[in-house]
C-alpha cells in the first residue's frame, strides 16, 4: 500500500517518472468504494458520484459500473454533456443552477443521447425559465430537482454554506407550481439538500462534536418535515439526494433520503483524518515531489508542491518521510517547497522523494495531466485527468 511505502520503495517505483506526479493506490480506492457500497446496500440507499471530487474519467467509469451507484452529480452543463457523450453515463444530475442559453443547450444535447436521464438543479423561477426555453427549442423533457438550504444557525451565525434560498416546503411547493404553470418541458423529480456543516466539520474538539450533533438533529428534522409536507401536498419526491462524504452514514440512516452524493471519500484527502466515522477508510490519492537541493542541514527543498485547494485549511501535508513539515513562512510553493526535518534522526538528500497528501480530493487534479495507477508496488496504468484531456468544465 502506498501509504506504507518507504522513500526507497517510492524512488524505485517512480524511477522513470517526471516529478511532480499524482499517484493513486487503486487497491485502497477499490477498498474505499467497497466499504461505501456495503454500507449503502445495508441501508437500502444508492450512491451518486460527485465527479468534481474525482475528475478522472476512467475512475468515474469504474465507480459508476458498481450496482449501488445510480449515476453522477456533475458541476456544469458542459461536464454533463461530456459524461453523456464520452463516458456514456446514463443518469446525470447537474448539481448547480444554470443561467445561460449556452449551458441550457448543452444540457438538452446530453438529454438527446438515447437512454440518458438528465436532472437540472433549480432554486429560483429565473432558472426554470432559461431551462424551459432551451428544452422547448430542442424538443426535450428535462427533470428538475429543487435545491434546499440545509444549513443550521448558532448564535446568529450560519452553520453551513450559502446555497439555496429555499428552506421549507412552502418555498419548494411555490417553485414547483410556477413550473407547472409555465414550463411544459420540465418535470419535477425531487429535492436535494447538501449539509456542508456535517460533511466538513471534523471531530477533533468537543465543541465541534457538539455543533455536529446539534446540526444532525436540525437536518434530520428539516428534511423529514419537508418530505412529509411535499407528500401531503401531492408532490412526493421520487429523488431525495443528501450528503456528502463526511456524513454519509448518518444521512443514509434518514428514511426520506433515497441517494447519497459521495466523491471525496474515495481518495480520502487529509481533511477527513479527524472524522471518527471515517476511520475505516484509507488514503488512496497522493502526489510525489522530489528533493532537488539542500540549503542547510535540516532543510531539504523539493521542486514544486503548491497544490492548494479552495476553502479553509486546504494545504497539502507531507505523508512520508514521517515528521517532515513545510516551513510556516513559505509553505507549499509554486516552484519550490522547503521541508524541515530533524537531521539528528534522519537524512534527506537531493534525489529523495516526499510523498504528500492533498487537503481536498478532486480539485488538485486540475494540476496534473494524468494519474499514475499503482498496485502492489508497480505502476499498472495511467489515467488521464480532465486537464490531460484538454477539458476545463468549471
Amino acid at each position: 500500500m502506498l501509504e506504507s511505502y518507504s522513500t526507497k520503495d517510492l524512488k524505485a517505483i517512480l524511477a522513470n517518472e517526471k516529478f511532480p506526479c499524482a499517484l493513486l493506490d487503486i487497491d485502497n480506492f477499490d477498498k474505499n468504494l467497497k466499504t461505501i457500497g456495503d454500507h449503502l446496500r445495508r441501508a437500502g440507499k444508492s450512491m451518486r458520484l460527485c465527479t468534481k471530487s474525482v475528475r478522472v474519467p476512467d475512475l468515474v467509469k469504474r465507480v459508476t459500473e458498481q450496482d449501488f451507484v445510480n449515476g453522477v452529480f456533475v458541476s456544469s452543463a458542459a461536464e454533463a454533456l461530456y459524461c453523456a457523450e464520452v463516458i456514456k453515463i446514463k443518469d446525470i444530475m447537474l448539481g448547480y443552477p444554470l443561467m445561460t442559453d449556452s449551458d441550457a443547450n448543452d444540457l438538452c444535447a446530453a438529454k438527446k443521447i438515447p437512454g440518458t436521464k438528465i436532472s437540472a438543479m433549480v432554486d429560483a423561477a429565473a432558472q426554470l425559465e432559461v431551462i424551459e426555453a432551451a428544452a422547448s427549442t430542442n424538443g426535450v423533457i428535462l427533470d428538475f430537482i429543487v435545491d434546499v438550504d440545509m444549513a443550521d444557525s448558532f448564535l446568529g451565525n450560519k452553520v453551513g454554506v450559502y446555497r439555496s434560498p429555499l428552506r421549507d416546503a412552502d418555498d419548494i411547493i411555490a417553485l414547483i407550481k410556477i413550473a407547472e404553470q409555465r414550463c411544459t418541458h420540465l418535470h419535477y423529480a425531487g429535492i436535494m439538500g447538501y449539509e456542508a456543516q456535517n460533511a466538513s466539520i471534523d471531530d477533533r474538539s468537543g465543541f465541534m462534536r457538539w455543533i455536529k450533533k446539534r446540526s444532525r438533529v436540525h437536518v434530520n428534522k428539516q428534511r423529514q418535515q419537508i418530505f412529509d409536507s411535499l407528500t401531503r401536498a401531492g408532490y412526493k419526491p421520487s429523488i431525495v439526494n443528501g450528503g456528502g462524504s463526511g456524513c454519509f452514514q448518518d444521512t443514509a440512516a434518514e428514511p426520506a433520503v433515497t441517494e447519497l452524493g459521495i466523491g471525496s471519500l474515495l481518495f480520502k484527502p487529509h481533511m477527513f483524518d479527524g472524522f471518527a466515522s471515517l476511520r475505516p477508510f484509507t488514503p488512496s490519492m497522493f502526489f510525489a515531489i522530489m528533493i532537488v537541493r539542500k540549503p542547510c542541514e535540516n532543510i531539504a527543498t523539493a521542486f514544486s508542491g503548491g497544490y492548494v485547494s479552495s476553502g479553509v485549511r486546504a494545504l497539502p501535508v507531507v505523508h512520508s518521510p514521517a515528521n517532515v513539515v513545510p516551513l510556516k513562512r513559505e509553505g507549499f510553493g509554486e516552484v519550490q517547497t522547503p521541508l524541515k526535518f530533524d537531521q539528528r534522526r534522519m537524512s534527506i538528500s537531493p534525489g529523495d522523494v516526499a510523498l504528500c497528501r492533498f487537503g481536498k480530493a478532486g480539485e488538485p487534479m486540475e494540476f496534473f495531466n494524468e494519474v499514475l495507477i499503482v498496485s502492489e508496488g508497480k505502476i499498472v496504468d495511467r489515467d488521464k485527468t480532465y486537464r490531460g484531456l484538454g477539458k476545463k468544465f468549471f
